[in-house]
């Protein structure tokens, strides 16, 4: 995962390394249309998202993004190489939406072109909803057998946002939304296909929490005592985060 992030940020490079050139503008786009690329890079090429902001002044405007947000795929077999009592089978469903909304203010005092251009701040909200069934072998001493989860994830992000957007041409756009402190609220519910001792759903719980905090960045700040330990519905508040770049196209 880390090495996804940083194979975007030097891609990115060349582009912070320009700086924004004198390029001659029509103040009659006040629309524009992008495609979110982060999430494909990162979490597989089926996350499509796109957005659209609107101008509202010369320094502020307001955007959306919807989409397709799936949790990254699991390897069938993955699992603690020093634990073989669970082992993860091909097949599964993965589905998930995201939906976003941000209000920006481009700051006049460190722009020198009117928006969508330059450094912005502004509150942001996000609504990630996640399901993700799968099937499991599990070989205990109380249970042999296959066991199938169905993980249900909702998370609602409320924070605040920097970022920065370039001009490339006339009308095309790179967004960079650089830092995005919030909080996030978490509903997280796991549910088993069999009745499982206590020890070998904790066990399937615990494979289920490892994996998925190997592809999620973060993740593992949502885990504690009231969430994966057992079966059923948990709130969990916590930091969330907040990271994209955009390709746009202004009409």
């Amino acid at each position: 995962m880390k090495k996804k992030i940083i194979f975007l940020a030097l891609v990115m490079t060349p582009f912070l390394s320009f700086g924004q050139e004198e390029i001659d503008g029509n103040d009659q786009f006040k629309n524009t249309i992008r495609y979110n690329f982060t999430n494909p890079v990162i979490f597989g090429i089926e996350n499509v998202i796109f957005g659209y902001e609107r101008v509202v002044n010369n320094n502020r405007s307001f955007s959306i993004d919807m989409g397709l947000n799936k949790l990254p795929g699991l390897v069938a077999g993955s699992l603690n190489s020093q634990n073989n009592e669970v082992l993860l089978q091909d097949g599964g469903r993965n589905r998930g939406i995201h939906i976003s909304a941000d209000y920006r203010f481009y700051l006049k005092s460190e722009n020198k072109f009117k928006a969508p251009r330059g450094v912005y701040i502004g509150p942001y909200y996000s609504f990630n909803s996640f399901n993700r069934s799968n099937n499991w072998e599990l070989t205990t001493a109380d249970f042999e057998g296959t066991v199938g989860s169905d993980l249900g994830l909702r998370i609602h992000t409320i924070g605040a946002e920097l970022g920065y957007q370039f001009q490339l041409s006339k009308r095309f756009m790179l967004d960079f939304v650089l830092f995005g402190p919030g909080l996030g609220i978490y509903n997280a519910r796991v549910d088993f296909d069999s009745t499982l001792d206590p020890n070998d759903s904790a066990l399937l719980l615990q494979q289920i929490n490892d994996l998925l905090s190997a592809k999620i960045p973060g993740f593992n700040t949502i885990i504690d005592g009231s969430g994966f330990e057992k079966t059923g519905l948990a709130n969990i508040n916590s930091v969330g985060y907040r990271f994209m770049i955009n390709i746009g196209y202004r009409f």
